[in-house]
């Protein structure tokens, strides 16, 4: 599935808007394979995880697309949070992508979601 420019370019704004949020350390766009197709670090922070460890970005595209099981029955995912360590996950599905979000540990997930269900309209 290719992306049309003018799509990544939105969805690059969007992302660079999040990562405004002081606490916020990346936020990508990913695609159903878990590729980024939008978005990168905070060039404030310093990344945890090397290029090859950002592959997490493929985990989280899964978890999204597990759990559509359930959706009849208990309704769509709105977002996914994971606090691991020393960051926070969150993964908001969007219609054909993923949002992935990471945060400081002591980022306010509920604030960062709302904020971004604003810019991608989905709120």
């Amino acid at each position: 599935m290719n992306q049309h420019p003018n799509e990544i370019e939105a969805f690059n704004k969007k992302c660079d808007l999040l990562l405004e949020e002081p606490l916020v350390r990346f936020v990508g766009v990913i695609n159903k394979m878990g590729r980024q197709i939008a978005g990168g670090y905070n060039t404030k922070i310093t990344p945890l995880v090397d290029e090859e460890d950002h592959k997490i970005s493929l985990e989280h595209a899964l978890e999204i697309m597990i759990t559509k099981d359930l959706d009849g029955s208990l309704g769509a995912i709105e977002s996914i949070v994971t606090k691991r360590k020393k960051v926070t996950m969150i993964t908001i599905p969007l219609e054909n992508f993923s949002l992935l979000i990471s945060t400081e540990k002591n980022a306010n997930p509920e604030k960062i979601i709302k904020k971004s269900l604003k810019l991608f309209n989905l709120d």
